[in-house]
């Protein structure tokens, strides 16, 4: 690894970690609120309805994606996708099929890879698995026990994709909110769950009405109501909104910065992709002609650019939270030590920016001049920063209600998608990733047009809740029942817990300690917070802060919160770690994060159209030879040679497919080809084909104004991918459990082929695992247990002193 490359991630670690202590306050008052909960629940009806069309773009291919008559036959998938979850599972070949004893249930268990799938496949199966999926959808997006649908939709999206991804294509996005989505409070708002709350209250008269005490906002205890009156919209976290802003801005700052090759810095990438046949909504060569290039050029730039900086829409909203959140600005030794940590951030990206050479994956990659070029301007940026000291807050704020408000890269960001849409067939995470500029600053503007529009119709006539028309105010901060208490972590403790951690990772990639440091340092550092902040709490429990906006949770949820908060924003960093040659360790970092990834199955993968888009029109020609030598052209999808429909208004998932098989996944062609040999089988009676032979069809891009299909027919040529023989190819023929479902005589002894990659026996698989490795998710349980033992006993006094109050004297 380079010295200074080295020398600068160290550098930089330690300056955000002494930041992070040093700002502590402002940051807990942002990231532990309680807000509106409006914004994030049209988020939750916006991205549901993505997911639900996600769902139905998969659902043609869901025998071939995760059935066992599909791609995988049920014996590769431990080999092929079960990973440590199925390490003590059977293939079923070569010994019992399942788990196979209490420590292979342990390592299922603690793995975090679960799915259902794994253990029944048929296509009967995955119908009522993806109808199960659908309905679960469902229930998030109308807000229908949201909690609990939240938590379904995840477990089995995540499993439907654990048993195949074959037509992988965004489903990050879904992955990743639906994951954090689960930890919120979405359904406070515009859902079933929160009409019933309000209408059982309503019956009680212990409802804030609009036009009554409170104004919907929830009235404090008086005569009339000695209980008070609830609030039409509670309060609800904002830590989960935050990080899913956040996974926003590296989804497209990854995706940006991804974008080095020769296509994007010349401005050609755009007119490649709309003349390449794959995406395209339309013949797009005519309308090219007619605007020429330079248009599209300054749109290939204006996107990248716009992807690359879009994080700073987060440093807009940190500016404008921080600044109405009331925090005291730093002042004499932490204001000099801020300043420091600064001045550290400064010169740790001067020192990356010094050697542009190793900021590439390889050399020659013409994006590292830009890379250094920009860790320049964040150097000067952290040295302004450091000279101006406190005075930088007014600085930030003033550029977040200007060039950093949101509304310019939320709005730049609209019409680039809108466009996108109408040009491009690339699925429905598109529009779920627009859906999250609801909690990106776009929200309370949904909002109030929301209302609008309703107030209208309610005029109308239409049976519109009042509460949904009016400007209704969420929940008022003044209600007794909210959480204001002074507790707070001393900046001693997060330091030494961020240096804790950060040791801990040093040792694990240096000293080779792996996993087990890194483990042992996180739950270290928790342990050693939760003791502190137990402490503190009870010491400071009568206190009252003097805050804008009342806290989300009690002492101990605001720990177990900022800690998950800080978990996964590292493990997402750590992942994204660039491919760089000067990063030789990068794989070591991964494999530390690696285990919460996969829990929470927010791998990253952003890199669409990049480094450069392809110059190549490719589509796969799949031929079967039968046993009597006669060849026939497979005439399913994704093998059609003349795969030019237009217009193209529904996203077909197959030519994802046909991607991959033409060489984006890696193996993907010779498991196709082995499901055609099994496929065809199944269609003739359990006869075999002697041969499947896959060929990749290629073509240059249709110049401008010229006809596709007359141009591709003209100038494609064929490149062999895989020949397979069906009677010798491993994992090729009708596996027993499939001929018996279709009524087909059992197979001879010996004609069964099977290619091994794992171990045989359990016994020797188990020699290869660390037997500590379920220790670390133990106990992190314990750990929160702990916390939520500390939650129950600060419930029952905050309830016990209510009850004191109350008490006449």
């Amino acid at each position: 690894m380079s010295p200074g490359l080295a020398v600068a991630l160290a550098l930089m670690a330690a300056s955000l970690v002494g930041l992070v202590a040093l700002h502590r306050e402002g940051l807990r008052r942002v990231l532990l609120r309680a807000v509106d909960p409006r914004p994030l629940a049209l988020f939750r009806i916006a991205f549901g309805c993505c997911l639900l069309v996600n769902l139905l773009e998969i659902a043609p291919l869901a025998d071939y994606l995760f059935s066992d008559e599909g791609l995988l036959p049920r014996a590769a998938v431990p080999e092929l996708m079960g990973r440590g979850a199925l390490v003590g599972f059977g293939d079923g070949v070569r010994e019992p099929a399942g788990l196979l004893d209490g420590a292979a249930v342990l390592e299922f268990v603690t793995s975090g890879r679960w799915s259902l799938l794994y253990f029944a496949d048929s296509p009967g199966v995955v119908g009522v698995y993806l109808g199960l999926l659908f309905a679960a959808t469902l229930s998030l997006t109308l807000g229908f026990r949201t909690r609990l649908s939240a938590i379904a939709t995840w477990l089995l999206y995540a499993g439907l994709l654990r048993r195949g991804d074959a037509h992988w294509g965004g489903e990050q996005v879904f992955c990743a909110f639906l994951f954090l989505l689960m930890w919120s409070r979405c359904g406070a708002a515009y859902s079933v769950d929160n009409w019933r709350r309000c209408r059982a209250l309503r019956r009680r008269g212990l409802l804030s009405m609009p036009s009554g005490p409170g104004a919907g906002a929830g009235a404090g205890p008086s005569p009339a109501a000695p209980h008070g009156l609830a609030a039409i919209y509670r309060r609800i976290p904002a830590w989960p909104q935050a990080l899913i802003a956040a996974e926003l801005a590296l989804c497209y700052g990854a995706n940006g910065w991804a974008k080095a090759g020769v296509a994007w810095q010349s401005g050609d990438a755009l007119q490649l992709v709309l003349l390449r046949d794959t995406y395209v909504r339309w013949d797009m060569s005519s309308a090219i002609a007619a605007i020429g290039p330079w248009p599209l050029r300054l749109a290939s730039w204006g996107v990248m650019w716009w992807e690359r900086l879009f994080p700073l829409v987060l440093v807009g909203l940190a500016a404008r939270a921080l600044g109405r959140s009331g925090a005291a600005a730093l002042r004499g030794p932490a204001a000099a030590l801020a300043r420091l940590c600064w001045g550290g951030l400064a010169a740790a990206a001067a020192i990356a920016a010094a050697v542009p050479e190793d900021l590439v994956e390889k050399t020659g990659i013409p994006g590292a001049a830009e890379r250094a070029a920009a860790l320049g301007v964040l150097a000067m940026v952290a040295a302004a920063v450091a000279i101006a000291g406190p005075r930088a807050g007014a600085a930030a704020r003033r550029l977040a209600a200007g060039p950093l408000a949101p509304k310019w890269w939320l709005g730049f960001g609209a019409l680039f998608h809108l466009v996108n849409h109408a040009m491009l067939a690339v699925g429905a995470f598109a529009p779920a990733t627009m859906a999250a500029y609801l909690v990106c600053g776009a929200g309370p503007w949904a909002v109030a047009t929301l209302q609008r529009g309703l107030g209208r119709l309610r005029r109308w006539g239409a049976p519109v809740p009042e509460s949904m028309c009016k400007e209704t105010a969420s929940e008022d901060t003044s209600l007794p029942h909210l959480h204001r208490d002074a507790a707070a972590l001393p900046g001693w403790a997060i330091a030494g817990a961020g240096g804790l951690v950060l040791a801990g990772g040093a040792i694990a990639l240096v000293a080779g300690g792996g996993p087990r440091v890194w483990h042992a340092a996180w739950l270290a550092a928790g342990t050693g917070l939760t003791l502190v902040g137990w402490r503190i709490a009870r010491r400071d429990r009568d206190e009252v802060a003097p805050l804008r906006e009342p806290w989300a949770h009690g002492p101990a949820g605001r720990l177990a919160a900022g800690g998950l908060v800080a978990y996964h924003v590292v493990a997402l960093l750590v992942w994204q770690l660039p491919p760089w040659s000067s990063l030789p360790w990068r794989a070591q970092a991964r494999a530390l994060a690696g285990p919460w990834v996969e829990l929470s199955y927010t791998s990253q993968l952003w890199s669409m159209f990049a480094p450069n888009p392809p110059r190549d029109q490719a589509l796969l020609r799949a031929t079967v030879v039968d046993a009597a030598g006669v060849q026939h052209r497979f005439g399913a999808e994704p093998q059609r040679e003349d795969d030019l429909p237009r217009p193209y208004l529904w996203h077909d998932r197959w030519r994802k497919v046909g991607d991959n098989v033409l060489g984006q996944r890696e193996r993907m062609s010779r498991l196709h080809a082995r499901y055609l040999c099994r496929r065809w089988a199944l269609a003739h009676d359990g006869e075999p084909a002697r041969e499947v032979v896959l060929e990749m069809l290629l073509a240059p891009l249709t110049p401008s104004g010229s006809d596709p299909r007359e141009h591709f027919a003209a100038q494609q040529k064929s490149r062999a991918l895989v020949q397979v023989s069906c009677a010798d190819e491993p994992f090729a023929q009708l596996q027993p459990e499939v001929r018996a479902r279709h009524g087909l005589g059992p197979v001879s002894e010996g004609s069964l082929q099977f290619a091994w990659e794992r171990p045989a026996t359990w016994a020797e698989r188990k020699t290869r695992r660390d037997p500590l490795a379920p220790l670390w998710p133990l106990a992190a349980l314990g750990l929160l247990a702990a916390l939520a033992r500390w939650a129950r006993e600060d419930r029952r006094a905050r309830v016990a002193a209510r009850v004191r109050e109350a008490e006449p004297r």
